[in-house]
């Protein structure tokens, strides 16, 4: 009786989940429910795929071909569409955003188990000029597509997915029709490829940027250069139309050099790799500096788009408005990254263009035409038109005839502004970093004007000099254009002693020492007969550095008399601190040390506070070297490490030295060999202001390879040469890397080992999960085991630890001979 009851009260049901026919009893609670999500959620997923609309809708001709690299993004993408409805994947032209949101769907109709629904936005009724009609159009697809399906699976509303293609010709028409959509079905979750955002409420936008790119030549290998996307992006498309092409020596350097110049965009690069088959690596890359009239071998199947680099830069550059037009034009000739104040003088020089264009710049950069790059704390962000993108500005510029008027306005404030900076004994850190952001623009605007005899030259050589000190790259190259402009120009302009004073400044730091002495003379009678206090002082002050490295010290000092005489009469605390910063050097080698420590100690507070990084290194080299006569190696290791950690690169080398030292001193001959290695042919002036340096330093590491087995020897060798600055940083820390256990390769997996290599490499966890197949969990839990196996406290003392140990793991020059001491 009971029984039939129950039979009597059952009732038919469909599950919420996988739209599954399920028996309810009454007063009994179903458990069908409860374990939904796992087999009915797999079978309801099957059928949906079966009956819904399939991605295979996004036909275009890119889905054919190899997805490469991405894996940063993907992860990031799905992790931030966890937490948001609407996410727009922007990005330049030819960067991947639809093929990237394409695999993205894929990926999360495959593994997230969401119906996904593709909609391109590229069909002549959505790109016509009627707001209404595109409106309408979208609004009908949505009907046609989304609707029908949601209701035919039946399933969750989280598992529903839209990704709509090529969104940046209706985003003023078809915002609305978004916002309904995602109101009418929530839980929907729509990826959009735009080249700028919806600016909707609630929208998430990720800036696609271009593929990875490798390092510089004099360092990567050819085989490491496979690590970069984009080279392998071009030589798998470059073997696909030549099946003899490989990647090796005698190309590697020109497929970098391609692969840099456009950027990284997949679509660039594709273009590129099409040439192959006709061209060597090396006539592309000298071909690539009319990339308009190169790149235009597309495929005949793709959008008429993506058949050109000229096609896909004109779509963008046609839906601009007459002044982005303009400021596009400008600012594509200016290279490097620039502040808002030189893309005003580029736009036009006019006060008024000074509201105007920062407004223009961030419509720019909202529909991925610029760039805004960050250049450190403490300095404002600049802005940068790509490469490969200005290749279109700069052939309208020229075509325009506007490019002459935009160098010659550039020209004079620049050259007005080195003027003002000129008149300052010693810079601010502020201009020196103001003109470290300008170099590319001056070297731009002296290339154009090599072929005159215009005086503003002069100034321009100055400043160029002035960016490029604490860089210390293509000195030599800066020198001979500062040569050239003192050989074109009048010997009698006003501006000559800026020209003058620049070249001095770098043959003094980076050790030309005969071209310094030739310098000093003429520098010092031009600062004469200009009659201008600032200028002489400036003079002396470089006459005297360049006596003590390369000349008399007996002239060195008195030339600093006249500098100091000159600083007290100006009563400026910079400059006052920074003659006698040097002056303090002068009495430690006369052996008057304590009067040397009362003026270090007067001014290197004020040093840290407003020098520029140079003087601040060379008052700090010195301090280190006062501490190391009085004995105090803690004191001295103090300041070596502040010298070492500043921005001047060569003051960095010094303090490196330095440590190497008090490492000697203190018997760590180990440490000796590992921090003379990092030196091994790199600037340095510290062993022309302490020459009794050289032969401590010589002793110390012939001891060190006495002493030491032959095996540690070869170890400690091994695990600093080849390292850059920051490597090097990392490794001078005495207490970065601790000690290892013995026997430390029993201790770690081969899985661990792997995990730590791409630690090296820089991954973060997530693609490391990705590269080795591996949940980010599992990731972590490896981590966790390394550091603590090895008592290591973070991810960059685990890289150091096996730079230092075990440096097969990483990049380096295979050398068997010692190094020497750089001077």
């Amino acid at each position: 009786m009971q029984k039939s009851n129950e039979k009597a009260n059952k009732k038919a049901s469909a599950c919420e989940t996988c739209g599954e026919r399920i028996q309810r009893v009454e007063g009994k609670k179903s458990t069908h429910n409860r374990y939904c999500s796992n087999a009915c959620r797999q079978r309801a997923y099957r059928r949906r795929v079966k009956d819904g609309t399939p991605l295979a809708g996004a036909n275009d001709a890119t889905q054919l071909s190899s997805f490469i690299g991405r894996e940063h993004d993907l992860v990031e993408l799905r992790r931030i569409l966890r937490t948001t409805r609407l996410l727009t994947v922007t990005g330049p032209p030819g960067v991947g955003k639809s093929r990237l949101a394409t695999e993205l769907a894929k990926k999360e109709q495959r593994v997230g188990h969401r119906n996904t629904v593709f909609i391109d936005l590229r069909t002549p009724e959505m790109a016509g000029s009627d707001p209404r009609r595109a409106v309408a159009a979208l609004e009908a697809a949505i009907e046609d597509q989304i609707a029908p399906t949601i209701r035919r699976t039946a399933c969750r509303a989280d598992e529903q997915l839209v990704l709509l293609d090529n969104c940046e010709h209706v985003l003023e028409t078809s915002g609305a029709a978004i916002v309904d959509l995602l109101f009418r079905f929530p839980g929907l979750r729509v990826i959009a490829t735009s080249r700028e955002p919806w600016r909707i409420s609630g929208e998430a936008v990720y800036r696609l940027p271009g593929l990875s790119l490798p390092g510089a030549a004099s360092v990567e290998s050819p085989e490491s250069y496979l690590r970069a996307d984009a080279v392998r992006l071009f030589v798998e498309r470059s073997s696909a139309v030549n099946h003899e092409f490989r990647l090796n020596e005698e190309n590697s350097e020109d497929v970098r050099a391609v692969c840099t110049a456009l950027d990284g965009i997949p679509l660039a690069l594709e273009l590129a790799a099409q040439l192959a088959r006709a061209l060597p690596v090396a006539e592309i890359r000298e071909r690539l500096k009319e990339p308009l009239s190169l790149l235009n071998q597309g495929w005949r199947t793709a959008d008429p788009r993506h058949r050109s680099w000229r096609a896909a830069l004109r779509w963008s550059y046609d839906h601009l408005s007459a002044d982005e037009q303009r400021l596009f034009r400008r600012l594509s000739l200016l290279p490097g990254i620039n502040s808002v104040e030189a893309a005003t003088v580029a736009y036009g020089g006019d006060p008024a263009d000074a509201e105007t264009v920062p407004d223009l710049l961030i419509s720019l950069e909202a529909k991925s035409l610029v760039v805004v790059r960050t250049r450190g704390p403490h300095r404002p962000s600049g802005y940068q038109v790509p490469n490969s993108v200005g290749s279109l500005g700069r052939h309208h510029l020229t075509a325009s005839g506007e490019e002459e008027g935009v160098l010659n306005r550039l020209a004079d404030w620049t050259a007005a502004r080195a003027r003002t900076l000129n008149d300052e004994l010693v810079l601010s850190p502020g201009a020196v970093y103001q003109l470290s952001d300008e170099r590319d623009i001056i070297r731009r605007l002296l290339s154009w004007l090599a072929t005159t005899d215009d005086e503003r030259q002069l100034s321009l050589s100055w400043a160029l000099a002035a960016a490029e000190l604490a860089s210390g790259e293509n000195v030599g190259d800066v020198l001979e254009r500062i040569q050239h402009t003192l050989a074109v120009t009048e010997t009698s302009s006003a501006r000559r002693h800026h020209a003058l004073a620049g070249a001095l400044t770098l043959a003094c730091w980076y050790g030309h020492g005969r071209q310094a002495m030739n310098l000093v003379g003429k520098t010092v009678a031009v600062a004469r007969r200009s009659g201008d206090d600032v200028q002489l002082a400036r003079a002396a002050l470089l006459s005297s550095l360049a006596n003590e490295m390369y000349g008399d010290r007996e002239a060195a000092y008195r030339d600093l008399d006249v500098a100091l005489g000159v600083a007290r009469r100006g009563a400026e605390e910079v400059p006052l601190a920074v003659c006698r910063a040097h002056l303090a050097r002068h009495l430690l080698h006369r052996g008057r040390c304590g009067l040397a420590a009362v003026l270090l100690e007067k001014t290197l507070p004020v040093l840290r506070a407003s020098a520029p990084p140079e003087h601040l290194s060379a008052a700090l080299i010195t301090a280190g070297a006062l501490a190391l006569e009085n004995d105090d190696l803690p004191k001295a290791e103090g300041f070596f490490q502040e010298a070492l950690d500043s921005a001047f690169r060569p003051g960095a080398y010094d303090g490196i030295l330095g440590l190497a030292l008090c490492a000697a001193r203190s018997h760590d001959f180990e440490r000796v060999l590992q921090l003379m290695t990092t030196t091994e042919g790199r600037p340095s002036t510290v062993l022309r202001f302490f020459p009794a340096w050289r032969k401590e330093l010589v002793e110390a590491y012939g001891a060190a390879t006495r002493i030491l087995s032959k095996g540690r020897v070869v170890a400690a060798l091994a695990s600093a040469r080849g390292l850059g600055l920051r490597q090097s940083v990392v490794l001078t820390r005495a207490d970065a890397v601790p000690s290892p256990p013995t026997g430390d390769d029993d201790l770690l997996t081969a899985r661990e080992w792997e995990v730590l290599q791409l630690v090296m490499e820089g991954l973060a966890n997530s693609e490391i999960a990705h590269r080795m197949h591996l949940s980010v969990r599992t990731v972590e839990t490896h981590i966790r085991n390394i550091r603590s196996v090895l008592q290591l406290r973070s991810r960059a003392h685990m890289a150091a630890w096996a730079a230092r140990h075990h440096p097969e793991l990483v990049r380096r020059r295979q050398q068997d001979r010692p190094p020497g001491i750089a001077v």
